[in-house]
């Protein structure tokens, strides 16, 4: 039986699916964060450590709780896909998931831009370097929803 096949198995792939998305989001915004306050600091800006804390913590719960949303249905979509692709594959679970996660935040940051008059809603994802960093948070994402569903599929018996 796959993932999705019964009311328990979709009991069990909402948190997962939640937990990836959550995981992603935490850690977009971080190294989004991150790569702003980089390029103040190319450009003259001293910013402590301190100051660096703050507007991750800031950053995490603002833009956090509107990235999310983008970021949850992106995922539902890669995961979905990716079961698929796993269920066809028989392999390779743990880099199918990752590439689906990676992908994800690639398709949506683009979706983003085209949906809010061609602007990079996020600042740190403006440039190869931000897209990038954005894509190894989805992959991220993708592992720890990779790690919870193989979780959940080792306690349970195999058809044969």
């Amino acid at each position: 039986m796959g993932i999705l096949t019964t009311g328990r198995a979709i009991g069990r792939f909402i948190p997962s699916w939640l937990a990836g998305a959550v995981a992603t989001t935490v850690l977009a915004v971080l190294l989004q964060t991150q790569a702003v306050i980089g390029r103040l600091n190319g450009i003259g800006a001293e910013i402590g450590l301190g100051e660096r804390l703050a507007m991750s913590a800031y950053d995490v719960f603002r833009l956090g709780s509107f990235y999310i949303i983008f970021i949850a249905i992106g995922m539902l979509v890669a995961y979905l896909f990716g079961l698929l692709v796993y269920r066809l594959a028989g392999f390779g679970r743990w880099i199918i998931f990752a590439v689906a996660g990676a992908v994800a935040m690639l398709v949506m940051l683009m979706a983003m831009k085209q949906a809010f008059f061609d602007i990079h809603m996020i600042a740190g994802a403006r440039d190869g370097f931000g897209i990038g960093l954005q894509m190894i948070a989805g992959a991220v994402g993708g592992l720890v929803f990779a790690m919870l569903t193989a979780r959940q599929s080792a306690s349970q018996p195999r058809e044969t």
